[in-house]
């Protein structure tokens, strides 16, 4: 081994190679050539504790790291370049440069709508999947890097959400809506009829968001106006013929009524008619949506009121936050509150005809969204006083729906858990998307002492280690689904998954390595996750 004397100098040496090496030069370089993947300096040499850790690439890339530094359009992504210390195998992984990672998602950031992400619209499903993307990863930077900037950009982003919020309903609160995952529904019924012909089904309810845009929210009548031998089709809203003559065959199927499909059987009589009723797809309110942006605006909330030196700035954005997120959101999902007794409780879907299952409890992701934000405000000034008893019943119906694979020591869970008919019923395990909002739940509670204890979190961890990983520690990818099935497409440095490595460092491990060989664009947009990854797992970047 290398005195440390020695190893000094072939750090400096080398982190000075790497700054001064040209084209032509035996050294190495900080540049992006085109299907490269980045390796490490010999595993005999390590940049100096006081230089900033370097990723070098090899002398023939050095025309790339020209033409990058040149390119106004490539600006950012000559910024985004990582650069990170070597690494002796069996050491502790490489560390990254913070500062010079967050400086490239700033401008990665700016990319977005000029900073504005998607807070243009006032669709809840663009805000809350798109939007709620943007805005947690400036309380992801917030906690990691403790820099102020991010919580600017909570405040900016949340005005101009707040701003998008309206009341159709009349209902006196302000919320957001979208028509994207609402249903058609048609109900159908013979009329007092001579004859004993029927029509079926009695009930239908379309899914297909493309398909249910088609569906008018009118009603029709079938009418066998002059004999049993043909039909015709009036849209009773508009009184309009919408089919005539049309012959009949008994059992044949009606598909005239878009997107629905019926049959009349039977031997209808001159004078028979049959009633169709239509409800289009409306615009309906989703808590889960509403979850994806509120708790990194609870972030804020949470940043400003327990820390003095942030009150001048963000005071007053604080307390404006706080109350509309009280009546607004808190108030507004109450009415839709369901208490399940020892198991807990959670937000129902309210009882909307469109809905897709209203009135049900809604799965563990959905109410997981705001229960995250409610554990964060429960204990401050100011909060509604309820926020703390419905964070804790939800995080303790999500608990007591694990299920524990003693073999592994880890736990899995169902996308769905309810109750109907007074029977528990469920769907099958939860996909790794849907998934990543459930578990942050059990992180969130557990980083607070609610419910999950040290002990469940491990089993969480090798959820995700033993269950989902594919082990395989080149090209590490996660499974489908949280018992381990279907295709392992998922990234190690997947969103919230990735901040288990509080608990299992392998998690920190293995997405490091899937964020190594990455170019440095896709490592810029990473940075929130790797940056949180880091600091939950101990290691100061």
């Amino acid at each position: 081994m290398p005195s440390k004397r020695a190893e000094a100098g072939s750090r400096a040496a080398c982190s000075e190679a790497a700054r001064r090496a040209r084209p032509g030069a035996t050294g190495w370089y900080i540049s992006r050539p085109s299907g490269y993947n980045p390796r490490f300096v010999s595993q005999d040499i390590a940049t100096d504790e006081n230089d900033p850790p370097l990723l070098l690439l090899p002398p023939q890339a050095a025309a790339t790291a020209n033409h990058e530094r040149e390119s106004p359009m490539r600006g950012w992504l000559f910024t985004a370049i990582v650069v990170l210390s070597a690494i002796r195998a069996g050491e502790a992984p490489a560390q990254i440069d913070a500062a010079k990672l967050a400086e490239a998602y700033k401008a990665y950031d700016l990319t977005r709508n000029e900073g504005k992400g998607f807070t243009d619209s006032a669709d809840s499903g663009t805000l809350g999947w798109g939007e709620g993307a943007v805005i947690e990863s400036y309380a992801q930077m917030w906690e990691a890097t403790g820099d102020p900037y991010w919580l600017a950009k909570i405040g900016e982003h949340f005005q101009r959400i707040m701003a998008a919020a309206s009341d159709p309903d009349g209902d006196g609160f302000l919320s957001w809506n979208t028509k994207t995952y609402s249903c058609a529904v048609a109900n159908a019924e013979r009329l007092h009829n001579v004859s004993e012909a029927d029509i079926e089904p009695a009930y239908q309810k379309n899914m297909n968001g493309e398909a249910a845009a088609r569906c008018t929210g009118h009603t029709y009548v079938l009418e066998f106006h002059a004999g049993p031998e043909r039909f015709r089709i009036l849209d009773w809203t508009t009184r309009q013929v919408l089919a005539a003559e049309i012959a009949y065959e008994d059992g044949a199927a009606i598909a005239q009524i878009p997107p629905f499909r019926f049959k009349i059987k039977g031997r209808p009589r001159q004078g028979d008619r049959f009633m169709v009723r239509t409800a289009a797809p409306e615009p309906i309110e989703y808590a889960v949506h509403q979850g994806m942006f509120v708790y990194p605006a609870a972030v804020f909330i949470e940043a400003v009121k327990t820390r003095t030196e942030l009150r001048e700035r963000f005071g007053a954005d604080a307390d404006k936050f706080l109350a509309f997120i009280n009546k607004h959101v808190f108030e507004k999902n109450e009415q839709d509150w369901l208490e399940m007794g020892e198991a807990g409780g959670g937000y129902r879907f309210a009882p909307t005809l469109t809905d897709r299952y209203p009135n049900r409890i809604m799965p563990h992701n959905q109410f997981a969204a705001l229960a995250r934000a409610w554990l964060v405000l429960k204990d401050l000034e100011g909060a509604h006083p309820l926020m703390a008893r419905r964070a804790e019943q939800m995080v303790r119906y999500f608990r007591s729906h694990l299920e524990l694979d003693e073999t592994n020591n880890a736990y899995r869970w169902h996308y769905w858990d309810w109750t109907e008919y007074g029977r528990p019923g469920s769907s099958g395990y939860e996909d790794t998307s849907h998934a990543s909002l459930s578990m942050s739940l059990a992180v969130a509670a557990a980083r607070r002492g609610v419910v999950f204890t040290e002990e469940d979190m491990v089993r969480i961890a090798n959820t995700w280690l033993k269950l989902m990983w594919n082990r395989d520690e080149e090209k590490p990818a996660m499974a489908a689904s949280v018992d381990g099935k279907g295709p392992h497409t998922f990234s190690p440095l997947m969103a919230r998954w990735s901040e288990l490595s509080q608990w299992d460092r392998k998690v920190h491990d293995l997405a490091l390595k899937t964020f190594l060989s990455k170019g440095p664009d896709q490592q810029a947009r990473s940075a929130p996750e790797m940056l949180l990854c880091a600091k939950r797992a101990g290691i100061a970047p």
